[in-house]
């Protein structure tokens, strides 16, 4: 069986390449998600619906999730410093393209090439990070740098950006970002080594974490919480502004109380999840629920609204941690070679979410689309103690955090 090959090798980097890699991450996820703060304004100017404008998120997930399992297989022997150079390419394009657009159809288009840099980034990034850094730095400290450009385009990535686009217009915030990817262009030509593969992924090792058991029940609580997550969280800002009637710098500033309760949730989740990663999905899971329950009642008063913002970032920003350590802890022989797959289904799992939410709030409105989205929670919590059963694991020596 092969290998994936990057995270085995010895470092090769320095500071300065994985915190270029770190950047990288911030402008690909604030490229991903800066349309959820903006889907207003986007819907207003092409004239469409705000459900419509919606595929500005799905697309990229579809995107991202066939990109990542099949570039994983296509790169075969190419350096993957020049795959991330090429990936940063098409995001700089992607955004340039996206401040321009004039129609839906460009900016799709714009969206798609996106996905191909998200997929393909995220189905290498993990892997490679420990050969970024420098030689003394442990690979799960390296990758909790890399996951930390996450955090901070949740944090300051799309609130800024959404407060740019109220002061300058939206595509000015998508302008910037591919001004951004020019300069982090030149820091990867200048900063990461050359990263040449000692083995390839096979099309036969993708499904290696479906076909585990514990990381199959996993996936399963991961995907029904993350669906209900972003069928969603997508609409938030329609939400605050149709529903509730903030104004858009309220808007920005409950976004970023979402992004700041959020990495506390990451930091919470690397804590909580190396004492008993069942028990914190669950944690995650119950907090959900109370989110999408209180939302429609009391979100459209300030105070409300940032009191269920914060329980809302917190809960999400401690969901991505808590599954993919659920994954390390469960499954941590099959974790290199699944990974490509488990992040194309991840990808998938928003594309969907995206997807339905935009027809809920099409057809019904946005508190029809919170109570529905309780249900896949709820199957959620029931899978955590059922499926889950007997699957806790104090110790967690896998775990970035």
């Amino acid at each position: 069986m092969t290998q994936q090959p990057d995270e085995s090798s010895p470092n090769q980097g320095n500071w300065f390449a994985i915190l270029t890699v770190a950047i990288t991450a911030f402008a690909l996820v604030t490229s991903e998600f800066l349309p959820i703060g903006v889907l207003n304004a986007i819907a207003q100017d092409l004239k469409i619906s705000v459900g419509t404008a919606g595929w500005v998120i799905t697309l990229p997930g579809i995107m991202g999730a066939i990109a990542a399992p099949l570039l994983s297989v296509a790169v075969k022997q190419l350096d993957r410093r020049i795959l991330l150079i090429a990936l940063t390419v098409i995001m700089v394009i992607s955004n340039f393209i996206t401040g321009f657009a004039e129609s839906f159809a460009l900016l799709l288009f714009s969206r798609f090439l996106l996905g191909i840099a998200i997929g393909g980034f995220w189905a290498t990034a993990i892997a490679l990070s420990g050969r970024v850094a420098p030689s003394h730095l442990a690979i799960a400290k390296a990758t909790a740098i890399v996951m930390a450009g996450v955090t901070l385009a949740t944090v300051l990535g799309v609130p800024l950006g959404t407060w740019l686009s109220d002061w300058l217009g939206w595509r000015s915030a998508f302008q910037i970002i591919a001004a951004i990817g020019i300069i982090i262009l030149v820091l990867e030509i200048k900063f990461l080594p050359k990263l040449p593969p000692t083995s390839a992924i096979r099309f036969s090792d993708l499904p290696a974490l479906i076909q585990h058991d514990k990381a199959r029940k996993g996936l399963i609580i991961i995907l029904l919480i993350g669906f209900a997550h972003f069928s969603s969280y997508s609409y938030l800002a329609p939400f605050f502004k149709n529903h509730a009637g903030f104004d858009p710098t309220t808007i920005s500033s409950l976004l970023l109380i979402y992004g700041i309760a959020g990495f506390f949730g990451n930091l919470f989740a690397g804590y909580s999840s190396n004492i008993n990663v069942r028990y914190t999905l669950a944690f995650v899971a119950f907090s959900f629920i109370v989110v999408f329950f209180s939302f429609p009642h009391f979100a459209v008063h300030l105070f409300g609204a940032y009191l269920l913002t914060a329980l809302w970032g917190f809960a999400f920003g401690a969901f991505p941690t808590t599954a993919n350590i659920w994954m390390f802890v469960h499954a941590p022989e099959a974790v290199e070679k699944g990974m490509p797959l488990f992040i194309g289904i991840f990808q998938l799992m928003i594309a969907c979410g995206s997807l339905f939410g935009g027809y809920i709030v099409d057809h019904f409105n946005a508190n029809t689309l919170l109570y529905s989205v309780m249900i896949f929670v709820a199957f959620a919590i029931v899978a955590i103690f059922t499926l889950g059963r007997g699957l806790n694991n104090p110790k967690l020596p896998c775990a970035a955090n």
